[in-house]
């Protein structure tokens, strides 16, 4: 899965798309774009972790129409990155995950709007699938519940994720999940080998981020408390997220500044 990963980075990198995309959107960007949409659509079903089949991938007319020479070659590698990124995760998609790449006037060259679909499902599985997402949604509202006795301000503003090595990565609520780890398929990547390949992940639910930690060897903390597996912990503004021994601050947009 990984390697399927890194050859469409290299494309992006390397290759001959390199000069055809210098500023447009990139292969790797569909990717993290789709795995982040599978995640943020799984659901809690009686079967386990249920996710999607149907990915819609949103791109600006620009956009499409450079890949036009291989849309179906490419669709196809994403297709199989989103089978092994299920597998690898213990993920179960209700069919072959299939991705559409698809024109949007009204976004941004350089820009991508994934959304991910239960599609074609029996009906006795499209009860248990709309089922699980009302439960699913009812237990991320006891997960937030639980943090906000945890949450010292909450993030209702837009914040940063800073280090000292110079990552500024925005926390952008649009999103909804954001994955961290070593493995460069992650949304936030970071190069240290006390980080786990897939470390934790952050969730938007209602107006908090809350950490998830995902089984890392090194743990998760934010501030001086460990998130326990299943126990989510709430980020709030100016708090310290701590990754094996990688830490990261939450800074407040509006005070970041060139550099900082």
């Amino acid at each position: 899965m990984l390697a399927r990963f890194e050859r469409l980075m290299e494309q992006a990198v390397e290759g001959s798309l390199r000069r055809v995309f210098p500023t447009a959107v990139q292969p790797v960007q569909l990717a993290r774009a789709a795995a982040r949409a599978m995640e943020q659509a799984q659901v809690i079903g009686v079967r386990g972790l249920e996710v999607p089949n149907s990915y819609r991938l949103r791109l600006a007319p620009a956009d499409l129409e450079r890949f036009a020479d291989y849309r179906g070659s490419l669709a196809g590698e994403l297709d199989q990155y989103l089978t092994d990124y299920a597998r690898e995760r213990g993920l179960r998609p209700t069919g072959p995950p299939r991705v559409e790449l698809l024109v949007d006037a009204s976004l941004r060259t350089g820009s991508v709007l994934a959304e991910a679909r239960f599609v074609d499902l029996a009906p006795a599985v499209r009860r248990e699938v709309d089922a699980a997402i009302e439960d699913t949604r009812r237990l991320r509202l006891i997960d937030l519940a639980a943090a906000q006795a945890t949450l010292i301000a909450p993030a209702d503003r837009a914040v940063w994720l800073a280090d000292r090595l110079g990552i500024h990565f925005a926390l952008d609520p649009r999103a909804g999940i954001v994955r961290l780890g070593r493995a460069a398929d992650n949304d936030l990547a970071i190069a240290n080998q006390r980080v786990s390949r897939y470390h934790a992940q952050l969730r938007w639910v209602e107006s908090t981020w809350l950490v998830y930690d995902l089984e890392s060897t090194n743990g998760t903390w934010v501030d001086d408390q460990r998130v326990l597996g299943g126990q989510p912990h709430a980020l709030g503004a100016r708090a310290r997220l701590r990754l094996g021994d990688h830490e990261l601050d939450v800074r407040q947009a509006e005070a970041m500044e060139p550099g900082t």
